[in-house]
């Protein structure tokens, strides 16, 4: 990407990151209607994706050894930010759908602003709170009415996931390390929690079918470790901020996948909501600022 500017070249990162996700309601909501648990399938979700990591580390396998403590940090914000959102995403999907879910969780943007003025200082230009609100408008529309579902529990399962996910994202721009090294570990921590999960809900059992680990490959590689890979070089080159605004793409890439994919059919309204969001992500990428230093 080295004919790319700095700048351009993080944006084409945050944006190839949303692509990526926007397939994880596809696959993951698959492998659950095959008979998996939320738990368990987010499992095996970030065991390929740690074994994915783990053959492209093999290289350059020393610096696995560099930085022991900050590889440790990542793991357990791996646990603790990225495992726990993703397990709460599914859980929230369940109750109120993952339309309404995703437009919960795609508030996390606004929440990255937040921690980052309240505890880093930061000040960012009104353009983001104009694209965010934007952007939020567009998401709405993008819901289908008919199938709108509105649960208490699943609306506090959906704050509580982009609360996490901005904690993630926040704390991957703060630590310096490795890309790949830091989807390892991400992939192990969140495993983990998800394993720990599994047990207790007794759900715990190694997939069989190869149309179920076709799935569990897709959703492990294409929409965990790569945009895993790809958000954390962006966070290189741009702000947290920033990343997440772009990554709001996601929902438009979903609406085209299920139209591809799933030959759903698309109203006026949504149409129209794609092209708001797509005109606040705009805004965003055309508002060249450098990554500011906190």
């Amino acid at each position: 990407m080295k004919f790319l500017s700095n700048y351009k070249t993080g944006a084409l990162y945050a944006i190839m990151s949303g692509f990526c996700y926007s397939l994880l309601g596809y696959f993951g909501i698959t492998i659950i209607q095959a008979g998996s648990s939320v738990y368990n399938m987010l499992f095996w979700r970030f065991l390929v994706s740690a074994l994915f990591a783990l053959i492209l580390l093999i290289p350059k396998y020393q610096i696995i050894l560099q930085s022991p403590r900050t590889s440790f940090n990542v793991l357990l914000g791996g646990m603790v930010f990225y495992g726990t959102s993703s397990i709460v995403f599914f859980l929230s999907s369940l109750y109120i759908g993952t339309g309404l879910a995703m437009v919960i969780f795609f508030i996390y943007p606004a929440i990255v602003m937040i921690i980052n003025i309240t505890f880093y200082k930061a000040r960012f230009s009104k353009i983001y709170f104009l694209a965010f609100l934007i952007i939020l408008i567009g998401l709405v529309l993008l819901i289908d009415m008919q199938d709108l579902a509105l649960d208490i529990m699943g609306v506090v399962l959906g704050i509580a996931t982009a609360i996490f996910y901005a904690g993630y994202i926040v704390a991957s721009e703060k630590i310096s390390i490795d890309p790949i090294l830091s989807t390892l570990m991400v992939s192990i921590g969140s495993a983990t929690i998800c394993f720990i999960a599994a047990l207790i809900d007794s759900s715990f059992h190694i997939p069989s079918g190869l149309n179920n680990w076709f799935n569990i490959i897709g959703v492990g590689l294409i929409c965990t470790a790569i945009p895993i890979l790809l958000l954390l070089k962006a966070l290189k080159y741009i702000d947290a901020e920033k990343a997440a605004t772009l990554s709001v793409l996601e929902p438009v890439f979903v609406l085209i996948f299920g139209i591809l994919l799933l030959d759903e059919k698309v109203t006026f309204i949504q149409i129209l909501g794609t092209i708001i969001v797509l005109s606040g992500a705009l805004m965003v990428l055309f508002h060249n600022t450098p990554k500011t230093k906190y």
